[in-house]
């Protein structure tokens, strides 16, 4: 028998370090994605050989890209599981009264981060999930996503 495989963002802290230690407990092999190479790292150490730790910010496409095209491959063509999970509080606020400017006094443009990591990028996740998924032996997997308080 196989064994199943999964991907978590925003893996090396809280709800993506819990998810991650979770499924290790179900029998999984995990790829830990983070943006936080050192604790990332530290933690794919810390749990073990079931585990492979990926730098990968989320908001840009080619990272995810690689991230679920390695995570299958080290899955030996398997990918069950994704818990899109990686998230941030807000950058800025779209009712700043006094934003910052540009030297010709237009506004500066909106940091839209939050957005991007939060919504944009689980999207993408999705999109990549699908396609691999479609590749197992049996096509198909499961979904998770999470978020702080600040995903809201």
């Amino acid at each position: 028998m196989s064994i199943p495989v999964g991907i978590v963002t925003g893996a090396s802290s809280g709800i993506g370090l819990a998810v991650t230690e979770h499924l290790l407990s179900r029998g999984y092999r995990v790829v830990v994605a983070d943006v936080n190479a050192s604790e990332g790292e530290k933690i794919s150490a810390k749990l073990g050989k079931n585990t492979l730790f990926l730098k990968t910010d989320v908001t840009v496409y080619a990272e995810q890209a690689i991230l679920f095209r390695e995570a299958f491959a080290w899955g030996r063509n398997r990918l069950d599981f994704l818990a899109a999970n990686a998230g941030i509080d807000d950058r800025q606020s779209l009712y700043e009264v006094d934003p910052p400017e540009n030297e010709d006094g237009t506004p500066k443009e909106l940091n839209l981060k939050t957005i991007r990591v939060d919504l944009d990028a689980v999207f993408q996740g999705l999109w990549l999930f699908k396609h691999h998924a479609r590749k197992n032996a049996i096509p198909g997997g499961k979904v998770m996503i999470t978020s702080s308080a600040a995903g809201l």
